[in-house]
């Protein structure tokens, strides 16, 4: 909050707000923009809530009909008539901001009219400007932005005293900041809003989105994507909502699927269902080839009813909601056929709206297949936005060349808090770190994507924290830098549960309280950043990890809990929602999940404490719904119910069981079958056509065959049929392996890398024989195990924190610095982020980082005795004596071509190897590194001491850890 407007104590030169049982009056200009009213009313509100006394809000022209000697007076330079009085009269200097983008001016004026004692004067540049100089004012007195999403209930206070002088505000860092809700029948937004809040109506209206506009304005955004989902009533079904939207003077726009204001899922895809329902003709097909008239109208309509707001309009095609366009079958067409749309767009809103194109904003949303047109030569506009989107998992893929950053339209960020889609969903909890989401966004700012930020929030809920954070950052980039970012979990807490501002906090105020919480949920995101809470299924922790682990969040759990007993009454939700359910349900999660798959691993070795894991990972799934079930039917009488829901993904229904556990039987299926084996383990995969294989065991039976692998999904199809990628011989049989697709596998053409449970294999007493044939050209194997369930990885050597190095070198150009929290240790990188590159060549001018290693030998998943023919080829397991050398990065990506992502490493003293860590969008590496929360690289060493130098070529580099095996 603003250093001038915190309350301080008693002093002369205060202005009362309210003092004495007396609080100051609001004056707005009937004839100023609808926000101002709105703002001033919420003003008022607010002072009530901390006072329980409401200010006189009057809206005239005339101070004289002010009966108060104390007045806020607030209002537009330009549209509020008392305001252009006062600048008229030199009662006010607005030089600095007239014209500015929602800037304002506050000042305190002795004697402004008549009886008047003492005006704060709120001018606006504009509309925005002036009503987030209000809302700051109840930012000031202690009323959250969250105050209704997340029941952040104020203190009462008796005085409310405001610094005075003179402020300005200044243009924020960004133009458009809003989010995106999204996903929304997925969590419960959607059916909270239908089912519960506004049941009266039963569908996501206006009441709703009132609540959403206002929040917005709170946290001083302007920018709506409305949610769109299948099922959820489209915005524009009911034209209040767009009318509320300009009374909050929130900018309207539509995500990367939906052009020109539309809803293709609700507009065009429901109709063209209810229509052939009913035997009519619908809008007939989203083909731009054969139905472009048709397509012309539609969003023209939409541009007549709309076009009267402020808006930004997506433009470019792509296929009805989250698919590529239909009709196009080669990159060629694709551009081809964008173009053509984006041409007719600007025709149709020039034409409306009566304005030249280039004055009227406009988005190309390069997101997914869009991106790949716009490389391939789609011509866009100079003033249309670039909006860039990061992967989906918080890291981003595209940003501005050195050309780009010249474009008069700019650029923008799309960037998600929350995802449904592959390689899995996390829209349950909300994991990223501050400082990952500054390092991002302010590597996306220095690339020069400062027109719009918009984030993908999913059900808003889960990310308060991140979200709010997310919004300082857009409001002034400088405010929270990645070195910076860790502490402001501490600060908000501070503001948000115990006003440290106020000076009347008395006994609530518990200074060590927002130390603690900052504590608390700098380990939640440390932990989220090593696999987010369902994620740990697909990730290859070894046995030791898991312990440490589940240690770890369930003393998390034991602190948030403790520390609930000590938080006020009035705060008590507030808690819950915002830190007691995140991290008890983390925690909680991951004790099902990682039980679960110990309990599976314990029984395929025949050991009886697979029954305690599986016990364990009951009692957490019962935990999960016990905490759930509180937050929606019974935490303040059930205002949330139907909102949380912690079934990841497609278990959603409950009905389905998550996670597989141990039981008696399985136990003694185990006691009675062979003894499992790994066959095969290749770290880098085997792409090869013909895989055999030969193994030992000495007792015949039957086995599951489990294979991780990456493998091809055809025909966007979850049916085993499509998903054939090998044969699997044994001496007994022969049948097909296929790999189970999961997640929105629309998106990518691939599955895994993943383990799959491919069929059962009879084993023989004495030497056995099994072949992987037909391996389709798209798959890569990594292993090949026989068990009820594969085991976890071998423990490392060794592991250092990238911030333990034991030598530093900063190079000629930028700086090596570690950034607290960024990742799952503490980041260290080069800042900033468009430091110049370094070649190979160039070693002597780079950054470097020295660490002192010690390598044990590899152990690995594979350190059973085995064999393996590849073609006919026998191959030993040479490297079991070796070691090796792991460097772990963040998965962060090129921002453009010609820009990359490299590191060099040296042992001791040898010729540096060059490693590239970018990966492509839904590659295998990509899905790996996104999962389990870093990239990885290796070197062989020998057994024994080491010194490793790692050189830091290009910016964005971000090294968590060294380590061996």
């Amino acid at each position: 909050m603003l250093s001038c407007l915190a309350m301080l104590g008693r002093a002369e030169e205060k202005f009362p707000l309210y003092d004495k049982g007396v609080a100051a009056a609001i004056v707005t200009d009937d004839q100023d923009f609808p926000v101002v009213g709105t703002a001033a009313g919420l003003l008022a509100d607010d002072v009530e809530r901390v006072t329980n006394m409401k200010p006189a809000q009057l809206h005239s022209s005339k101070l004289s009909d002010v009966k108060t000697r104390q007045v806020v007076i607030a209002g537009t330079i330009g549209k509020s008539r008392i305001i252009d009085e006062l600048i008229k009269k030199r009662k006010i200097q607005v030089s600095e901001i007239r014209g500015k983008w929602e800037s304002y001016v506050m000042a305190t004026i002795d004697k402004p009219f008549g009886k008047i004692e003492k005006a704060l004067v709120i001018a606006g540049s504009d509309r925005r400007g002036t009503a987030f100089g209000l809302l700051s004012l109840s930012d000031a007195i202690g009323v959250s932005p969250w105050y209704w999403w997340a029941d952040v209930i104020p203190e009462k206070k008796d005085q409310l005293l405001i610094n005075g002088g003179r402020y300005v505000q200044g243009e924020p860092s960004v133009q458009y900041r809003g989010f995106f809700i999204n996903d929304e029948r997925f969590g419960g937004w959607a059916r909270w809003a239908e089912l519960n809040f506004d049941k009266e109506h039963g569908v996501v209206g206006p009441k709703t989105y009132e609540k959403v506009f206002e929040l917005l304005l709170r946290l001083k955004g302007n920018y709506l994507w409305p949610a769109m989902h299948p099922g959820t009533q489209p915005f524009n079904f009911d034209p209040e909502n767009a009318r509320l939207a300009d009374q909050y003077a929130i900018v309207m726009g539509t995500s990367h699927c939906e052009q020109m204001l539309r809803n293709n899922e609700g507009e065009w895809k429901a109709v063209n269902e209810q229509a052939k329902a009913k035997g009519k003709e619908g809008y007939g097909d989203f083909n731009y080839i054969t139905n472009r008239p048709t397509m012309q109208r539609y969003w023209e309509e939409r541009i007549k009813t709309n076009g009267q707001y402020e808006n930004t309009y997506t433009i470019g095609l792509r296929g009805v909601h989250d698919y590529p366009m239909e009709g196009a079958d080669t990159p060629e067409e694709r551009v081809r056929l964008m173009q053509q749309a984006i041409d007719d767009q600007r025709e149709i809103l020039q034409r409306v709206i009566k304005k030249p194109a280039e004055e009227i904003p406009q988005v190309l949303c390069t997101y997914e297949e869009v991106l790949d047109a716009y490389h391939d030569g789609l011509r866009v506009p100079d003033d249309v936005t670039l909006l860039w989107s990061d992967d989906k998992q918080g890291y981003m893929r595209n940003l501005c060349n050195p050309q780009e950053r010249q474009r008069k339209g700019g650029a923008g960020v799309y960037y998600h808090l929350s995802y449904h889609g592959d390689p899995d969903s996390w829209f349950w909890l909300s994991p990223l770190s501050p400082a990952l989401i500054s390092m991002e966004l302010t590597k996306a700012y220095e690339y020069g994507a400062r027109k719009i930020w918009v984030f993908n929030v999913g059900d808003i809920k889960p990310a308060e924290k991140e979200l709010t954070f997310a919004m300082q950052l857009a409001w002034d980039v400088n405010r929270w830098t990645p070195e910076r970012a860790h502490q402001f979990i501490g600060e908000w807490a501070a503001e948000t549960f115990f006003d440290e501002r106020s000076v009347s906090n008395g006994a609530e105020r518990g200074p060590d309280f927002a130390d603690r919480m900052a504590s608390m949920q700098a380990r939640y995101y440390r932990l989220m950043a090593y696999g987010k809470e369902f994620h740990t299924r697909w990730l290859d922790y070894s046995d030791e990890e898991i312990a440490d682990r589940l240690q770890k969040w369930n003393q998390l759990k034991v602190d948030a809990e403790t520390l609930r007993e000590e938080i006020p009454e009035r705060l008590q939700a507030a808690y819950y929602e915002l830190f007691l359910y995140p991290i008890t349900g983390a925690a909680l999660m991951n004790q099902y999940v990682l039980e679960a798959r110990r309990s599976m691993a314990l029984a395929s070795a025949g050991n009886d404490r697979a029954l305690l894991s599986a016990m364990n990972a009951e009692q957490a799934k019962n935990g999960l719904d016990a905490i759930t079930d509180y937050y929606n039917t019974k935490l303040l009488s059930g205002k949330w119910n139907h909102f949380f829901n912690w079934h990841p993904n497609w278990y959603l229904d409950g009905k389905r069981p998550v996670m597989e556990v141990a039981d008696a039987k399985l136990l003694e299926k185990a006691a009675r079958n062979p003894a499992p084996q790994m066959l095969f383990s290749c770290r880098d995969g085997y792409d090869a056509h013909h895989l055999d294989l030969s193994f030992r065991s000495e007792r015949e039976g039957t086995l599951p065959l489990w294979v991780r692998a990456r493998t091809p999904i055809k025909n966007n199809s979850f049916a085993p049929e499509n998903n054939v990628f090998c044969q699997v011989h044994t001496a007994s049989n022969s049948y097909v392996a296929s790999a189970k697709p999961h997640g929105n596998i629309w998106h990518t053409s691939l599955i895994g890398p993943m383990w799959s449970q491919v069929g059962e294999v009879a084993i023989s007493k004495g030497e056995n024989t099994l072949s992987l044939t037909d391996i389709d050209t798209k798959a890569t194997i990594y292993d090949v195990f026989i068990g009820i369930q594969p085991p976890f990885d071998a423990e490392p050597c060794q592991r250092i924190a990238a911030k333990d190095y034991t030598q530093i070198h900063q190079g000629r150009r930028g700086q090596l610095k570690t950034i607290p929290q960024l990742g799952y240790q503490d980041g260290v990188m080069v800042v900033p982020c468009l430091t110049d590159s370094y070649e190979p060549t160039d070693l002597s001018e780079a950054p470097w980082l020295e660490y002192n290693i010690e390598s044990c030998g590899e152990k690995g998943r594979s350190s059973e005795s085995r064999q393996a023919r590849l073609n006919g080829r026998v191959v030993t397991d040479e490297g079991e004596a070796n070691g090796l050398v792991e460097i772990r990065t963040l998965p962060t990506l090129r921002v453009y071509t010609g820009r990359q992502a490299r590191y060099a490493v040296s042992i001791d003293g040898g010729t540096p190897q060059v490693f590239d860590i970018h990966e492509d969008d839904y590659s295998a590496e990509w899905r790996w590194n996104v999962l389990r929360g870093y990239t990885r690289r290796w070197l062989p060493i020998s057994q024994g001491r080491h010194t490793v130098r790692i050189y830091l070529l290009d910016p964005g580099i971000v090294l968590q850890e060294v380590v061996t095996f």
